[in-house]
C-alpha cells in the first residue's frame, strides 16, 4: 500500500527542514498533522454524537473518564515526547545510526510501559471514579467504558510510538493516511456496537470504547511493519527493541519533567472533573460538549505544534540556532491569528454547536454560557502550546514543565475553587478561572520563546557506546 520509504527519501526530507522556506515547510509539514488530530478528535466526536442518543448518562461516561485515561497515558507519553528532541536532533545532526536506535529503544519503553499502565488502570479504575464524585447515574457507564480503553493501551502505545518516529524523521503524510483509515473504521464500527446492528448484542458505551480500541490496530500494527522492513533507512528489528543505559540516561533527564508535568496535568484535570461533577449531569455534559468544541480547534494547535518540533529538533541538531529561534516566533505568531479567527466563529455559532452533539435544553444553555467565557483565552492556549513544541523539539523542558504545572495547579484549579466555591459563582467561576489560567501562561510563554535561551541541542554525538555484536 505504500512506497518503500528509503534514506534518501529521508535526506530530503531533512534538507528542506533544515534549508526551506520556514513559513512553506511549516505547513507543509503541519498540515496532514492538522488532518491527522482532526481525524484523532472524530473518535471522541463519533463517540459523542452517537452516545448523545442514548442520554446524558451513557454521554457523559467519555467524558468524566478523559482525565483519568491522560493521567495514565501521560506517565508514558512524557518521556516519549523526550523521543522527539533526540530522534530530530540525530537526524538534523546527520547520525543516522544513532537515531535507529533511540527508535528501537523508545519503541521497548513505551511497550514496557503500556502493559503496567494497562493493569494498573483496569483495577484502580473505579475508584479513582468514586475519588473524583461522578455522578452516580454516569458512575457505571464510566467504569465500563474505562476498563475495555484501558485494557487497549498497549496497541494504543504502539501506534503513538509510530506516530512519534515518523514525525521526528519529517514525514508527516504516512501517519495521516493510517489514522484516516483507523478513524473510518471507527465511524463504521461505532454504532454497530452501540446499538448492536448486524446481529452484534447492543453494548452501549462499552461498545464505543470498542470501536476505538479496534480501530487503532490499524495504526499500530502498520507502523511496526512499516519499522520492521525499513522506514525511511529506520530499521527497527527484535534485537534493537531494547533499553540501553545511555538512552535511559538521557531520556530521563529530558522526559521526566515531561512526564511530571503531563501527570500532574492530568490529575489536575481530574480533579477539575470533580469540581465540575459537583454541579450535576447536565453540567458535565455541557463540559464534555464545549471540549469537544474547543479541541476541533485545538486540532490546528497540535499540528503546528508537532511540525514546530520537528523543525526546532532537526535544525537545533544541525546547530542551526537562529534559524530555529525564527521558526518558533514564525509558528507563535501564526498560532495567534488562526485561533482567534476560530474563537470569533465559535463564539457565534456557540448554541447550534451544542445543540449538534445533544439538545437537552439546559445543556445547550450551559454549554454556550461556558463557550462565550473561555473561547477568547483560545489563542493564548495556542501560544503556551507551541512553547510544549520548543520545548519537546529543543530537549529543554524544565521551564515548560513548571509553567505548565503553575497554569493548572495555582491558576486554574485553586482560582476555580475560590470563584466558584467561596465566592459562589457556581460553574461560572470554573469558565472563568479556565480564561485567566490561559491568558496568562500565554503571555509568559511568549517571553521565554523570544530569550531563546533553549536553543542549544542536547544530544551528544561521541557519547554513544558502540552497538555490541
Amino acid at each position: 500500500m505504500f512506497r518503500r520509504k528509503t534514506r534518501k527519501d529521508l535526506m530530503k526530507l531533512r534538507n528542506r527542514i533544515l534549508t526551506g522556506s520556514i513559513l512553506r515547510t511549516l505547513f507543509w509539514l503541519a498540515w496532514p498533522m492538522i488532518i491527522a488530530n482532526l481525524v484523532n478528535t472524530s473518535y471522541n466526536i463519533v463517540d459523542a454524537y452517537w452516545l448523545g442518543k442514548l442520554g446524558r448518562q451513557a454521554f457523559g461516561a467519555p467524558t468524566v473518564s478523559f482525565p483519568l485515561v491522560m493521567l495514565f497515558y501521560s506517565l508514558g507519553m512524557g518521556f516519549a515526547m523526550a523521543g522527539i528532541s533526540l530522534i530530530a536532533q540525530y537526524i538534523g545532526a546527520g547520525d543516522f545510526e544513532s537515531a535507529n536506535r533511540s527508535a528501537g529503544n523508545m519503541l521497548a519503553f513505551m511497550l514496557m510501559m503500556s502493559v503496567v499502565l494497562s493493569t494498573l488502570g483496569i483495577f484502580l479504575s473505579p475508584f479513582f471514579l468514586q475519588l473524583m464524585h461522578v455522578p452516580p447515574d454516569i458512575y457505571p457507564y464510566a467504569v465500563s467504558y474505562l476498563r475495555v480503553i484501558f485494557a487497549g493501551i498497549p496497541i494504543s502505545f504502539i501506534g503513538f510510538a509510530f506516530n512519534t518516529i515518523a514525525n521526528s524523521l519529517g514525514d508527516t503524510r504516512t501517519p495521516t493516511i493510517l489514522n484516516i483509515i483507523s478513524s473510518v473504521t471507527n465511524i463504521v464500527l461505532d454504532p454497530i456496537f452501540i446499538f448492536g446492528w448486524l446481529g452484534i448484542p447492543m453494548l452501549g458505551v462499552v461498545g464505543a470504547a470498542m470501536a476505538t480500541i479496534l480501530s487503532r490496530t490499524i495504526v499500530s500494527f502498520a507502523g511496526l511493519r512499516l519499522l520492521r522492513r525499513g522506514y525511511h533507512g529506520l530499521k527497527i528489528e527484535m534485537k534493537d527493541l531494547r533499553i540501553e543505559k545511555w538512552w535511559l540516561k538521557k531520556v530521563v533527564s529530558i522526559g521526566a519533567p515531561m512526564a511530571v508535568q503531563r501527570s500532574s496535568n492530568s490529575l489536575g484535570f481530574t480533579i477539575m472533573m470533580s469540581l465540575v461533577s459537583v454541579y450535576g449531569s447536565a453540567v458535565v455534559a455541557a463540559y464534555g460538549v464545549a471540549n469537544r468544541v474547543i479541541n476541533i480547534m485545538s486540532s490546528f494547535t497540535w499540528g503546528l505544534n508537532r511540525a514546530t518540533s520537528v523543525m526546532i529538533g532537526q535544525n537545533i541538531g544541525a546547530e542551526k540556532y537562529d534559524r530555529a529561534k525564527k521558526i518558533a516566533a514564525t509558528t507563535m505568531t501564526i498560532i495567534f491569528l488562526l485561533l482567534g479567527t476560530g474563537a470569533l466563529m465559535v463564539y457565534l455559532f456557540r448554541q447550534p454547536l451544542v445543540a449538534f452533539f445533544i439538545a437537552d435544553p439546559k445543556v445547550v444553555s450551559v454549554g454556550s454560557r461556558l463557550i462565550s467565557i473561555f473561547i477568547w483565552s483560545i489563542p493564548f492556549f495556542g501560544l503556551f502550546a507551541i512553547g510544549g513544541a520548543i520545548a519537546s523539539g529543543s530537549g529543554h523542558t524544565k521551564f515548560f514543565a513548571t509553567l505548565s504545572i503553575i497554569r493548572l495547579w495555582l491558576l486554574r484549579i485553586v482560582l476555580s475553587y475560590i470563584l466558584a466555591i467561596w465566592l459562589m459563582r457556581g460553574p461560572d467561576g470554573i469558565w472563568i478561572a479556565m480564561a485567566i489560567s490561559n491568558a496568562v501562561v500565554g503571555i509568559i510563554t511568549v517571553g521565554w520563546a523570544l530569550s531563546g535561551r533553549w536553543a542549544i541541542r542536547v544530544i551528544e554525538l561521541r557519547a554513544i557506546p558502540p552497538e555490541p555484536e
